[in-house]
């Protein structure tokens, strides 16, 4: 697979909106970028990704990945598109085969694959649910701010391996409830 896309969301002032992170692996010369009008934070988490891929005991693909953030016409900003960029990073790589149907992420990493809080967890999570998505994978901080959400199955995490454990089959999350 040389093209992955998860779903994703995010804030503008109180508003919330899907974004799809799409990821693209070529054998070209190695590189890490990722596109569709970044600032600096979201551009840091090419960083927080790396190590963390790194520091979980995977590898980061020697090849050029580039992630775009769509729609490319509204900025992003904030850490809590780490998650879904570590999550495409994987599927494009092919160190995971899929993520469950109809699931979206939100998370800042750590450099070691912790899963921090994040702003407007509650205007995402509505927005998801407002989207058809099924589930809404979150910091487990964030957990009683979207669990206020009903029709949207939501898995808090403190960590990431958590969730690629839940998609192997290894271990099932539990989803939180109000």
């Amino acid at each position: 697979m040389s093209f992955a896309m998860i779903n994703s969301l995010g804030c503008f002032g109180i508003d919330a909106y899907g974004v799809k992170v799409e990821a693209d692996s070529d054998d070209s010369l190695p590189g890490f970028e990722v596109v569709g009008l970044p600032d600096a934070s979201v551009k840091e988490s090419r960083d927080r990704v790396r190590a963390a891929i790194h520091n979980c005991g995977l590898e980061f693909p020697v090849s050029r990945i580039t992630v775009n953030l769509a729609p490319a016409d509204i900025r992003k900003e904030g850490p809590m598109y780490d998650l879904p960029i570590f999550m495409a990073v994987l599927l494009v790589s092919r160190q995971i085969d899929r993520v469950p149907e109809g699931s979206s992420f939100i998370g800042e990493l750590s450099l070691s694959g912790e899963v921090r809080p994040v702003k407007g967890v509650l205007a995402m999570a509505i927005q998801a649910r407002d989207l058809g998505y099924q589930s809404l994978f979150i910091p487990r901080a964030n957990s009683a701010e979207a669990s206020v959400v009903d029709g949207l199955t939501i898995y808090a995490v403190d960590r990431v391996e958590e969730i690629l454990d839940h998609i192997t089959g290894k271990t099932e999350l539990s989803p939180i409830s109000a």
